[in-house]
């Protein structure tokens, strides 16, 4: 336990030291692209299910640095589909839900990588992936699914993405999409994930397209 820990730490420094020389090899290099982030063409319905805006929270934005956030829960009850989407210009921004989770009070039961296929074209190189797990508190169990995104791909690791958005276009951030639903008694973590799966899929080409449209320097 102590090496795993003593590996993580010196992942971490390492990667904040590369943080920082690339920051400093940009300030050589003023050229800087511009993204208007723009969340307003994300499907309303998806899947069969009617989806319905969240109120924004302050804290919980202000807590994850994040420039822009949206939140949308598709369908009702049981089989209701929360999605959330964090947007950020630095990579300061990019949190786990496999420390977040825990952070509320929720224990991690199992994590897993997942591969996500999508009926449209991705506007970057395939694979779409992403990370499932599922969590409980008391009587709660939910089932989520998260993707790092950055302009160019999607990471599936902590350290990796953060690397991505620091060293990526200058200007682009760096995307974390966070979906839950609810395991309810009776319900399985199979047709849990395929409620995951089937939002992600749809949701997900519609809110990474500002990378890939209208992009301009400046």
């Amino acid at each position: 336990m102590r090496q795993d820990a003593r590996r993580h730490l010196v992942a971490i420094a390492a990667l904040l030291v590369g943080i920082g020389l690339a920051a400093g090899a940009r300030l050589a290099r003023p050229e800087r692209a511009s993204y208007t982030v723009d969340f307003s063409a994300v499907p309303m319905r998806i899947a069969g299910m009617h989806g319905r805006q969240l109120p924004e929270d302050p804290e919980v934005a202000e807590y994850l640095e994040a420039d822009r956030m949206r939140t949308i829960a598709y369908g009702e009850g049981d089989e209701q589909v929360t999605a959330s989407l964090i947007y950020g210009s630095t990579w300061r921004t990019v949190h786990t839900p496999a420390q977040c989770y825990p952070a509320s009070g929720w224990s991690v039961v199992w994590e897993e990588d997942t591969m996500i296929s999508t009926r449209e074209p991705l506007p970057h190189p395939p694979p779409l992936m992403g990370r499932v797990m599922r969590v409980e508190r008391e009587a709660e169990a939910q089932m989520v699914l998260f993707v790092f995104a950055h302009k160019g791909g999607t990471s599936i690791d902590y350290a990796e993405h953060s690397w991505a958005v620091a060293t990526g276009p200058p200007g682009a951030g760096g995307l974390s999409l966070m979906i839950s639903t609810p395991l309810a008694p009776g319900d399985t973590e199979e047709a849990a994930r395929e409620r995951l799966a089937a939002v992600a899929a749809e949701l997900y080409p519609h809110a990474v397209a500002f990378w890939y449209q209208g992009s301009s320097a400046s």
